[in-house]
């Protein structure tokens, strides 16, 4: 059984502060977003998930292609995540995070459709809010 651990931290002071991760890639300001009384200066927790769903689906998506011997010319995979909120920005919640994946590849859309489902199934991020967060997939084939 394989294992891998990942890290990040967070300084902090006041509204604001810095996300780091472990490897050193990952270097960036972060605050409190501005529809939640924050500067908004920065990203902020909804635009890591939403980065992070984009990035776990692509790699998922593309190591079950390799599996499968599909070829991939190319794959751009978008995510939107929202956060909602009761007036009074109590109880906010992640409601939804939408992925929309555009794949080209001369493998037949059938065999593209079967590949990005069962991406959905098996993507670590997307497993993780399965149930507790909408979550929407669209593909596009070229």
């Amino acid at each position: 059984m394989g294992r891998l651990e990942a890290s990040a931290r967070v300084e902090w002071s006041g509204y604001s502060g810095e996300v780091s991760g472990a490897t050193g890639a990952l270097r960036a300001p972060t605050s409190t977003q501005a529809e939640l009384g924050g500067p908004g200066e920065g990203t902020n927790p909804e635009e890591l998930l939403a980065a992070a769903h984009a990035n776990c689906f692509t790699s998922t998506l593309t190591a079950l292609a390799r599996s499968r011997g599909l070829t991939l010319d190319r794959v751009q995979t978008a995510v939107t995540t929202e956060l909602v909120w009761q007036d009074g920005h109590g109880d906010h919640r992640l409601a939804s995070s939408t992925i929309r994946v555009r794949v080209t590849s001369p493998a037949p859309r059938d065999d593209v459709e079967r590949l990005v489902h069962d991406t959905e199934r098996e993507c670590p991020v997307c497993r993780a809010i399965a149930g507790n967060v909408a979550m929407r997939v669209a593909l596009e084939h070229d």
